[in-house]
């Protein structure tokens, strides 16, 4: 009866561990589908209509472009994070639709920054929703690996430090951006998106070596 209701219960928390996937999934696939929602083709009532109808697009494409990379970036984040998970968890359920929520803004700040790819109030905006953005998937990180990573099968503390360093990294990069855009640098937020991968080859150095087993001991090694 007891191995009955182990079964019973784990078989409960897997349904409900595919529904939350799936339902992230989904939300990760409809956003990353209204993105181009904004790049309509121009009237082409002649070709230098066209050209100058494409040129003035740039802007709006440049976003598009930069929206989607970010949230695929966010994706896959997602994806190393949870594909561990043994286990549903409500607080990691509650954290999950939290940074689903920031995800969801991504079409309404990547068509505000088509608008007027110079403008330092909609850079800071921009750079707001990513900074949120990142800081709850960080929030979705620590859920899913505290108490030693007991809903991953375990986790050391380096571990962890190196995965939150890049859940962070997206943050860390646009605050270095909304600060350029507050002091009218506007070349700080247009590139800082390059901080990002900078951020996550440490974090992914940092994984590395926490991985990496330890050196025997000289004593041991003797012994053997």
């Amino acid at each position: 009866m007891v191995d009955t209701e182990i079964h019973a219960d784990r078989d409960a928390d897997g349904r409900l561990l595919h529904r939350m996937m799936f339902f992230s999934d989904a939300v990760f696939a409809i956003v990353m589908t209204l993105l181009v929602l904004d790049l309509r083709p121009p009237p082409a009532t002649s070709e230098a209509a066209l050209g100058a109808g494409l040129a003035a697009l740039a802007p709006t494409f440049g976003a598009f472009l930069m929206s989607f990379a970010l949230t695929g970036v966010f994706w896959l984040a997602h994806m190393a994070t949870a594909r561990r998970l043994v286990r549903f968890d409500p607080l990691v359920a509650v954290s999950n639709l939290l940074f689903l929520l920031v995800v969801t803004l991504m079409p309404f700040v990547s068509r505000l920054l088509g608008e007027d790819f110079t403008s330092p109030i909609i850079w800071e905006v921009y750079s707001g929703a990513l900074i949120a953005a990142s800081l709850t998937n960080v929030l979705f990180v620590l859920a899913v690996n505290r108490g030693g990573g007991r809903l991953v099968g375990g986790v050391s503390g380096r571990e962890v430090f190196a995965r939150v360093l890049r859940a962070a990294a997206p943050a860390v990069a646009f605050s270095v951006g909304f600060w350029g855009a507050s002091q009218g640098r506007m070349i700080i937020p247009q590139f800082c998106w390059i901080l990002i991968g900078v951020v996550i080859v440490i974090g992914r150095l940092l994984h590395r070596s926490a991985r990496r087993p330890a050196a025997p001991a000289p004593e041991a090694a003797e012994a053997a």
